[in-house]
């Protein structure tokens, strides 16, 4: 909450850096946040994939993806809809393994795209 007048100084900085076109872009990490957040405050099922593998300290290896480009969203509409999700910073591409996977999904009628941003999302979900 904006309650406390540092905070509330704070906000008014942000908002008048962004304002005027002086803050970068969100991060992806960011990005997706509020698109995971959005998404379950709609009731959907929704879930960011690890796009790395695993380090099993057990056994000193690694286990990598059994799989190149899943997106980074990954989830289901109240519909019974499966959706995958790319969520890019604005100015990066989809490698064309990530571009595969969503044809992919899109194949088997589901529901696949790009996001630059949380109104992409809103304009498709």
């Amino acid at each position: 909450s904006l309650s406390s007048p540092k905070r509330q100084q704070t906000a008014q900085v942000k908002l008048s850096s962004r304002a005027k076109g002086k803050l970068p872009p969100p991060s992806e990490k960011v990005l997706q946040k509020a698109i995971l957040d959005y998404l379950r405050r709609k009731g959907y099922i929704a879930f960011k994939f690890p796009s790395v593998g695993i380090w099993r300290k057990d056994t000193q290896h690694y286990i990598p993806q059994p799989r190149k480009g899943i997106s980074d969203i990954v989830g289901c509409t109240k519909q019974g809809l499966f959706f995958a999700i790319e969520v890019k910073k604005e100015g990066n591409k989809a490698t064309p393994e990530q571009l595969a996977f969503l044809d992919e999904v899109g194949k088997h009628h589901g529901i696949a795209f790009l996001a630059y941003s949380l109104q992409d999302v809103m304009d498709v979900l």
